[in-house]
């Protein structure tokens, strides 16, 4: 009888464990879920194009950026994107020389981040 009841307490506290630790897994799993923040990478890294993504899971919608050829700026823009939501900026440049580095620079609110790449 005893074992009987052991092994009873054991499978309720395993199911009790498991679906813990199922629902804890989940509530990390979701990006938008008590966390703030966003990021900046390249549409397409390995090419010349300067196609650019922002994501964003922040409280924060507005954007601001620039595309900097040798620290000076050559093109910004300001961009809308609401929290759970991908943007892709595809800036239209024509680039005198090659060699040279470009660098996009996102703000928003009081965080910045940027991204280069050498053409």
């Amino acid at each position: 009888m005893k074992n009987k009841a052991i092994i009873i307490t054991t499978i309720i506290f395993f199911i009790f464990s498991a679906s813990s630790l199922a629902w804890i897994e989940k509530k990390q799993s979701d990006e938008n879920a008590g966390k703030n923040w966003w990021v900046l990478y390249f549409a397409e890294p390995k090419n010349d194009k300067l196609n650019f993504i922002i994501e964003n899971h922040s409280d924060e919608n507005n954007f601001h950026w620039e595309i900097l050829s040798s620290k000076k700026k050559i093109q910004e823009g300001e961009a809308v994107i609401k929290k759970g939501s991908v943007l892709q900026l595809n800036p239209n440049l024509t680039l005198a020389s090659e060699n040279k580095k470009i660098t996009i620079l996102v703000i928003s609110k009081d965080e910045k981040k940027e991204i280069y790449k050498n053409l």
